[in-house]
């Protein structure tokens, strides 16, 4: 179901077309991430976060944003891609999420810029909208996200150990920002969207 999202989202994309891949990785922890050329990482620990079909488009939108404005190819060199392609194939064939759990938020993931994450999420939203997503997906998901770090970290008496290896690290983003994002992605509201319930894990 993923690769079915992912492709609706990448057949809206203006610009610049990649031969996208959608997969999911044998990982609990929360995260999501893409690589030049269109190769884009979802978590098993995400999906299970997800309330939607929606709010797992929003993320899978927001990684192609990034790809499309290039900033992949900015953080990443051919020496750290051909680690992290190691490493990925190692968990889809089985080896352990916990491996790129760790290695890929300590040191394959490094954080976006406050305007990389502004005008990712700006170019998701558009991708949304006319894939006939729901737009606000992307904020819904961002919020269950944080009250999700914040219970991980009361339970645990840890400063907040739910955002050491999960997308809160690697995509410093806000609601506030998020929402200025939508404003200026400057959509029109999609009449009845797509929001669907459970298909994602499927």
């Amino acid at each position: 179901a993923v690769f079915k999202i992912g492709q609706r989202l990448a057949a809206v994309v203006q610009g610049e077309k990649y031969p996208y891949s959608f997969k999911v990785v044998a990982d609990p922890s929360i995260n999501a991430f893409a690589l030049p050329g269109g190769y884009v990482y979802v978590s098993r620990g995400l999906l299970a976060l997800a309330n939607t079909e929606a709010e797992v488009a929003g993320v899978l939108a927001h990684e192609i944003g990034h790809v499309t404005a290039r900033h992949t190819a900015q953080r990443y060199s051919s020496s750290v891609i051909a680690g992290l392609g190691t490493a990925i194939l190692g968990v889809v064939a089985g080896g352990g999420g916990a491996q790129l759990g760790q290695q890929g938020a300590a040191v394959y993931l490094q954080g976006y810029s406050r305007d990389q994450e502004f005008e990712a999420d700006k170019l998701g939203v558009r991708y949304l909208a006319r894939a006939g997503y729901e737009t606000a997906s992307m904020a819904s998901f961002l919020a269950s996200l944080k009250a999700y770090s914040a219970l991980e970290a009361k339970t645990s008496g840890l400063p907040d150990p739910a955002s050491r290896y999960n997308i809160l690290s690697t995509h410093p983003r806000t609601g506030d920002r998020v929402a200025a994002a939508v404003k200026a992605a400057q959509t029109t509201a999609v009449a009845n969207p797509k929001v669907g319930n459970i298909d994602h894990l499927n």
